[in-house]
């Protein structure tokens, strides 16, 4: 009977770790998904408004890894600030982080902080997270950065 119950626990924990191996790979596709079709549409939409203002954007995908829109000062090839998404290594689930880094003047240094992505909201429920949720959530962090900015200054 002892025999049996080792063999058994050795077996479940080979499953088990098949199983942890499965849920990565699903949540690292999911993120490509999300990156493809939430993300990247997102960022192009923002470029183009942004462009009316005078102010350059540009955004990249590392597959699997990250992806990263830049703003720049307006009228300036100085990066200002930065929206990147990342799922943490290892992740069973598709829960994002958020970095947002940004620079107060041109030659200031980057302060960065890095926060989920968006509160109270699920890991299945991400990838039906619409573009417009994501380009207002981009907005509203960038308004904070440069109104903390101007009040921080004076």
């Amino acid at each position: 009977m002892d025999d049996k119950n080792w063999k058994s626990d050795l077996k479940a924990c080979f499953e088990d770790l098949q199983v942890i191996e499965k849920c990565r790979a699903e949540a690292l596709e999911r993120f490509i998904e999300f990156c493809e079709y939430v993300a990247e549409p997102a960022f192009e939409a923002l470029e183009e408004e942004f462009l009316r203002f005078g102010v350059k954007t540009r955004y990249r995908t590392i597959r699997g890894v990250s992806t990263h829109l830049e703003i720049r000062f307006p009228r300036s090839r100085v990066d200002q600030f930065h929206y990147i998404l990342w799922m943490p290594k290892n992740s069973v689930e598709l829960m994002l982080k958020l970095t947002v880094r940004g620079r107060r003047t041109p030659p200031g240094p980057l302060e960065e902080k890095t926060v989920p992505l968006i509160r109270n909201v699920e890991a299945k429920e991400i990838l039906r997270l619409e573009i417009e949720t994501l380009a207002q959530d981009i907005i509203a962090r960038y308004r904070k950065f440069l109104f903390e900015g101007v009040l921080d200054s004076e």
